[in-house]
């Protein structure tokens, strides 16, 4: 057995360093140095208690125990269960499966200060005090023993620690946090950009269009032969493929400034790719050439023969779609399909078996498609997948899958959230104003028409209102939810915060699924409106009026749930736009006086892997000396900085974009105050005049005034 200290709050123990979790990168711990441990139990300081880990081999797989105190609750492990948010008392197997299953992660964090994610890709299972209510049991009956520990104060800090291991959540390029919507399968060139230029002259704001299996010339089609359908997506044959030019129907759908998702499916071997990597190809069963036949047959001249009829062993998986991107596609959308099922007699990589591979092989995915792009492109892609493993939260998005956008889905999305995975959704649905509401009020946005026909404008006028008010308000919170998911990738803390993340201290809200928290201040609550709401007063965010406590919200006219913001509480926000890269934003900071509080705005190229490197730009607003007859409300200088870049060729932007930008010069920022009206505001010591209605103050700050110094407003009541 081997221990490495990675640092005095994450700790792994294993037997061998075999897994493929390991074995291709996608968990790091470089740099720590592994020593000989011969004890079969290991004790650590968490955050609020030791914990005394026992651990042995079983068979050919481990068993790990962890005692469990009395009050201690448990969070974590992925869409593996619809049912419940926190796990003490059942079990939950690690196991990608269809519909029951999409997205298993094992890792589970704890109240007491620790937490565990088993670095296994075989079936195991966690046994949270179901059997022994004082013992947390994890059983696999196949694979090596291999497991992180994390200690800390706080669930939130063992996130940190967790995605320093995992990865830390990817920030998805800026169009992906607008919304998606998804086309009927019947849909051809001119209905796409008929239903791009609809949504447009319709006012309702729109970011990327996903077609579905048919835009292939072969639906369904696995093979890296795949091209468009040429009835429906008809392409220049004189015109190289590799192309978006002024002659094809990508050049009208980038004038109107609409991004392009392909859906795509795969069974393809991606194990060969990652062990090139590993430079550790296979090169057995080579035919000896030095034998000479007496009958030349040129069937026997390569040497081999594969059963798997799809893979190419030399060429990438994401090598065939390059002329996809060029084309113009920033998304993929990557269905279920075969991922979800079991291949027991198939060799990947012509070494390893299917119980190894089925879990991790989601994410082999999402990193190949990732990197891919990235490499070719120098941008960001939005790669979203019905199904996740271990660390899938550095590659790709994901989705609930096909079932739907009801209430089950939200206990999906939270189970990801408890462990880490930020950018998730569901398939919103339009048809009932309650999950209309829930679906656009998630991490991103996305509506599936599939085989129906569910369009804005062939609804009734009272749905397509709400979708345009909808579409609208999460466009107008925008610069909010792009600090939120810049905040993920920095910490490991989610964008959606189930609310035992944020009120751990409590067991109040462990089975709570009618709210959420969107980032730090806006409280969601969906389809059951008898909210118990957390301590403190909450504003309605669509009405202005204050609530606290236990309630019966009456949903106003035209909305589809309740949305709160905290009092005490300073948020970014913009007017909304046909879509997030249509112009420069025009940015309002919001404030809502209570208590000492801050926000931030983050900007970025939105397009680029620079933000890894730093390279952004933050502008922080907030309130002190908070009083009942005055606060100051302050507003920094911007710091930071980033750099454009000229298009490398691909994924190209021709004639609407030119490149990706670099920083712009401040603009006017508008401020609205939300509060009674105030006697004075002075800034820096002079007065500043203001407008005053429905219990909002604005005011504009001038952009040059604020590129020159600090700006402190007070306001007296």
């Amino acid at each position: 057995m081997q221990i490495k200290h990675i640092n005095e709050n994450i700790t792994r123990i294993f037997e061998q360093n075999n897994s493929m979790l390991s074995r291709y990168g996608i968990l790091n711990d470089a740099g720590a140095v592994a020593e000989n441990f011969e004890s079969n139990k290991a004790i650590f300081d968490a955050g609020k208690r030791k914990i005394e880990v026992s651990f042995s081999k079983q068979g050919n797989g481990f068993e790990i125990k962890i005692p469990l105190s009395e009050k201690e609750r448990v969070f974590g492990g992925g869409d593996q269960t619809r049912e419940r948010i926190m796990h003490r008392g059942h079990s939950i197997t690690m196991g990608v499966v269809n519909i029951t299953g999409y997205g298993p992660l094992p890792v589970m964090f704890s109240t007491d200060g620790w937490g565990i994610m088993v670095n296994c890709t075989y079936t195991h299972t966690f046994d949270i005090g179901e059997t022994d209510p004082s013992c947390m049991v994890i059983s696999a009956p196949k694979g090596t023993l291999d497991f992180y520990i994390f200690c800390g104060k706080s669930i939130q800090e063992l996130m940190y620690h967790y995605t320093a291991v995992s990865g830390r959540p990817m920030v998805l390029p800026k169009f992906a946090y607008g919304f998606l919507f998804v086309e009927n399968e019947d849909c051809d060139a001119r209905g796409l950009l008929w239903d791009t230029k609809t949504f447009r002259e319709r006012d309702i704001p729109c970011d990327m269009m996903g077609l579905e299996p048919s835009w292939m010339s072969k639906r369904y089609d696995y093979s890296t032969e795949k091209c468009w359908n040429k009835e429906k997506f008809e392409l220049p044959s004189w015109l190289p493929a590799n192309q978006s030019g002024e002659r094809t129907f990508f050049y009208p759908l980038r004038e109107m400034g609409m991004n392009l998702s392909l859906w795509l499916c795969c069974n393809y071997d991606l194990f060969y790719k990652e062990e090139e990597n590993c430079k550790n190809t296979d090169k057995e069963y080579i035919q000896d050439e030095s034998i000479i036949a007496p009958i030349i047959d040129e069937h026997f001249t390569a040497g081999r023969k594969l059963m798997d009829s799809v893979t190419k062993v030399e060429e990438p998986w994401f090598d065939h779609l390059k002329k996809f991107v060029d084309n113009g596609a920033a998304a993929f959308k990557m269905d279920g399909a075969d991922q979800v099922l079991f291949f027991p007699d198939r060799l990947w990589g012509g070494r390893f078996t299917d119980d190894e591979v089925h879990n991790v092989y989601p994410v082999i995915l999402a990193k190949q498609m990732n990197k891919g792009f990235r490499e070719y492109t120098d941008r960001r892609p939005f790669i979203y997948s019905a199904c996740a493993y271990t660390g899938m939260q550095q590659y790709a998005a994901t989705w609930t899958g096909d079932t739907g956008g009801d209430a089950s889905t939200m206990i999906g999305i939270f189970n990801y959230c408890m462990a880490c995975h930020t950018n998730v959704s569901c398939d919103l649905e339009v048809t009932t104003p309650d999950k209309l509401h829930y679906g656009f009020l998630l991490p991103y946005a996305q509506f599936l028409c599939w085989s129906q026909w569910q369009y804005p404008w062939f609804l009734d006028k009272e749905k397509e209102d709400m979708i345009r008010s909808y579409s609208k308000l999460r466009s107008s919170l925008f610069p909010y939810l792009y600090a939120m998911a810049h905040k993920a990738s920095q910490t490991g803390l989610p964008t959606l915060r189930p609310l035992p993340l944020v009120y751990e201290d409590t067991d109040r809200f462990d089975d709570v699924r009618n709210m959420y928290m969107l980032g730090d201040n806006l409280l969601v609550g969906v389809f059951d409106m008898h909210l118990d709401l957390p301590d403190g007063v909450w504003i309605d965010y669509f009405t202005g009026k204050e609530y606290s406590g236990v309630i019966d919200y009456e949903i106003p006219e035209g909305r589809g749930g309740a949305l709160f913001v905290r009092k005490g509480s300073v948020m970014f926000t913009m007017e909304p736009q046909n879509y997030l890269l249509e112009k420069e934003h025009n940015y309002i900071l919001c404030v809502y006086p209570g208590a000492d509080c801050s926000g931030t705005l983050v900007e970025d190229d939105g397009w680029s892997f620079d933000y890894e490197k730093g390279n952004v730009a933050t502008t922080r607003a907030f309130i002190s000396n908070n009083k009942s007859d005055s606060f100051e409300l302050t507003l920094e200088k911007r710091e930071g900085t980033f750099e454009g870049r000229e298009n490398n060729g691909h994924n190209k932007i021709e004639n609407s974009i030119p490149k990706v930008s670099g920083i712009r010069n401040i603009r006017d920022i508008e401020v609205r105050i939300f509060t009674a009206k105030p006697s004075s505001i002075t800034v820096n010591g002079k007065e500043q005049p203001f407008n005053y209605a429905n219990g909002c103050v604005c005011f504009v700050v001038d952009a040059s005034e604020h590129e020159r110094e600090t700006l402190t407003y007070t306001v007296r009541m």
